[in-house]
């Protein structure tokens, strides 16, 4: 069984994560689908809205504070028809700001085939560091 299909899909919510508007200048995040960490604010915030016009939908089966320290979401969706999954681990530091991200996407094809698309979409501000070409 699927990790996300072992809990129900949460009610649908507008905006972007919580986290996102609470980054730290020095933040970083780390994916499978990337070739290296990325750093920075901007940076990061820049990666994930783009992500979020690939995806075609976002199915949350939790979201939400774990201890004083950590943030967690876990999501189904797809990119060009095939399935994705991914879960998200966000630290927040001692001013309650996000600096350090990790999120994992499964199955592996579709994580390959999703940093192939984030490639398309951002390589004019990233060029070939963070993403797989096509």
């Amino acid at each position: 069984m699927k990790f996300n299909d072992t809990a129900p899909v949460m009610p649908a919510t507008l905006g972007g994560p919580p986290w996102l508007d609470k980054l730290a200048d020095n933040a970083t995040m780390e994916a499978t689908v990337f070739l290296r960490p990325l750093e920075g604010k901007e940076n990061i915030r820049h990666m994930i809205n783009a992500a979020r016009e690939i995806y075609e939908f976002q199915d949350f089966i939790y979201k939400g504070d774990l201890g004083d320290n950590f943030f967690f979401e876990s999501y189904r969706s797809s990119v060009q028809g095939k399935p994705i999954e991914a879960m998200v681990m966000v630290h927040m530091n001692e001013k309650g700001e996000a600096d350090s991200l990790v999120i994992n996407h499964r199955p592996i094809d579709a994580a390959v085939l999703f940093s192939k698309l984030m490639h398309e979409k951002v390589k004019d501000r990233f060029g070939d560091e963070y993403l797989l070409k096509p």
